[in-house]
């Protein structure tokens, strides 16, 4: 006989199945892998999971479970219908202009209080969440958010809640209409985080990041009526520091609303962390949430690579007690398509000669290795590699950023193109150097134009971005990590990638700028790309995956597929 318990461990809720020890291996069968035997009670160990328990009543018939247990799993699943029919409720709730499913949306965060808002990119998720503030009345708010989009908070805060007493933390002084802004060095920010805490009962802090960080300990000392997390995927990689202050202002937040659009951008386990804001308690454990969830094969390096889901349904029905999602086309069906226009472009003779020479002695540099037994993924993981990647893309651009002569296809091509354009458009690239050329090429067509970049305030990128929607300026320049989150570029119908990113969300997210709100033209997205290079190697891998595991994943691909043009196909088997 076996019997199934809850007990407290250190202020955590664990499930203890005692059994005699011809059972013992049925509990190992029924507990992928995350039981755990402990000698003292004589009995094994086991997180507190309804997969779990019902995997045990499935291999056990014998399995006695205590009342505790169906107690604890009777509360869960109240808990889930709540939050289920919160967004069936699509009846109006405020006077603001909001959607039926975004009224649905404000409902689910108010009835989950800890969870993910997974909509599509222009879906209006920051309207959403200032609505939801005012609906669960909160008093004290924090909203972590890239740096590009700290004003755009503060205009649709004003805009769509009741929220007056807002506070934008800036590294440097600045002014901005409808927030106060909290400036100086680390410790002259944190006096004057804990002094506004302190005096106002009411209040919005807005910050980044980085700032989040730098200021957790202090951030930790105050309750939080409500956590916001805008781009929440920032906070996916469970080993960084960013991640743990993240987590830690969470415990002392009431309600964790935590939007992205892109919540699964590589890999199912992107969701981890999110997750365990959700719930630190189900979700205590990295590694329990794999062995439960995912299924996995061992890898070369003694790890484990994830091949999928072991229950796809039953890990989406998890999943809905704390994240809802609704896609663009379902949300806006009368959002026009986006029109794509790939232009393959031939280098210019010099342009080639510099690109074929580097790629050709990379390849040898490569192969000589293979000769010797090393495998490729293996090779790929050293900085040089990485570093030789990069220098053969920004060759695609032009050899000017690597001091060589002025010889551009693409430069050429965006003289042609944007003399053809009507309207404003944005410009991305990967590269902030190949931006300064392009500035040149718009001021030679004598078109005004605004840059978005690394190291700008806040403030000063708002500056751009409404400069653009009134019509001051008709272009924007950015590169894709500093434009490619957060910012309504609608009024723009038409954005030209010189390059891309390994991965296809990222490329998406910057698409978004555009494919959003309430426009009635089809955005036009333009890609520059030469064949027969890198940048062809990088979009047929990205073809060919549905996502691409992390940056280093996407490097093996391309060259794989570099390997293949160049007529090394044995070596493709690497």
């Amino acid at each position: 006989m076996a019997r199934l318990s809850l007990v407290n461990d250190r202020g955590t809720p664990r499930l203890l199945v005692k059994c005699d020890y011809n059972e013992r291996h049925l509990v190992k069968l029924a507990s992928f892998g995350v039981a755990r035997w402990r000698p003292k009670e004589k009995a094994y160990s086991l997180p507190t999971e309804p997969v779990v328990i019902r995997r045990l009543t499935e291999f056990m018939k014998d399995l006695r479970v205590d009342p505790g247990v169906l107690d604890w799993a009777d509360r869960l699943r109240q808990h889930q219908e709540v939050v289920m029919s919160s967004v069936k409720d699509t009846s109006p709730l405020t006077e603001k202009p909001l959607v039926p499913f975004q009224m649905a949306s404000v409902r689910f965060l108010a009835s989950a209080r800890r969870a993910i808002l997974g909509h599509d990119m222009g879906t209006g998720k920051t309207p959403i969440s200032c609505v939801a503030l005012d609906y669960v009345n909160a008093s004290k708010v924090l909203i972590v958010c890239p740096n590009t989009v700290k004003w755009s908070w503060v205009d649709h805060l004003n805009e769509w809640s009741s929220q007056r007493n807002i506070f934008v933390l800036e590294s440097a002084s600045s002014s901005g209409a409808g927030a106060t802004v909290l400036s100086g060095n680390r410790d002259r920010r944190d006096d004057l985080l804990a002094e506004t805490l302190t005096l106002n009962e009411e209040c919005v802090i807005i910050m980044n990041y980085s700032q989040l960080r730098i200021h957790s300990k202090l951030l930790c000392s105050f309750d939080f009526d409500v956590l916001i997390a805008d781009e929440a995927h920032r906070v996916g990689n469970r080993k960084a520091q960013q991640t743990e202050a993240f987590l830690n202002v969470a415990k002392v937040s009431v309600y964790v609303w935590m939007l992205t659009g892109t919540p699964v951008r590589n890999r199912y386990t992107d969701l981890y962390t999110l997750l365990s804001a959700c719930d630190p308690v189900r979700f205590s454990s990295y590694w329990n949430f794999v062995n439960i969830h995912l299924a996995s094969v061992p890898n070369y390096y003694g790890g484990v690579d994830i091949v999928g889901l072991r229950d796809p349904e039953g890990f989406n029905s998890m999943l809905s007690t704390y994240m809802y999602r609704v896609e663009k086309k379902e949300a806006m069906p009368e959002l026009p398509d986006k029109l794509y226009h790939d232009y393959r472009l031939v280098m210019l003779p010099e342009q080639h000669r510099l690109y074929q020479q580097m790629e050709e002695e990379f390849l040898i540099s490569i192969e000589k290795q293979l000769e010797n037994g090393e495998k490729l993924e293996t090779i790929l993981r050293a900085p040089n590699v990485a570093a030789q990647i990069i220098r053969l893309r920004q060759l695609c651009l032009t050899p000017e950023i690597l001091g060589g002569p002025p010889s551009s296809a693409k430069l050429e091509a965006l003289k042609d193109t944007l003399q053809d354009i009507e309207g404003s458009f944005i410009i991305f690239s990967c590269f902030r150097k190949f931006l300064s050329y392009v500035s040149d090429v718009l001021e030679e067509l004598k078109i005004p134009f605004g840059l978005i970049v690394g190291g700008q305030s806040s403030w000063e990128r708002a500056e751009v971005v409404s400069a653009l929607n009134s019509g001051k300026i008709r272009a924007v320049l950015g590169t894709i990590q500093s434009m490619g989150e957060g910012l309504n570029l609608q009024s723009a119908r038409t954005a030209i990638f010189c390059d891309t990113d390994w991965v296809p969300a990222v490329n998406e997210q910057a698409e978004a700028r555009i494919h959003r709100g309430a426009i009635t033209e089809r955005p036009v997205i333009i890609r520059l790309f030469h064949p027969g290079t890198v940048e062809a190697d990088i979009r047929m891998a990205c073809r060919r995956k549905e996502r691409i595991a992390g940056e280093t994943t996407g490097q093996v691909e391309a060259v794989r597929e570099m390997l293949i043009r160049r007529g090394r196909e044995a070596l493709g088997s690497y």
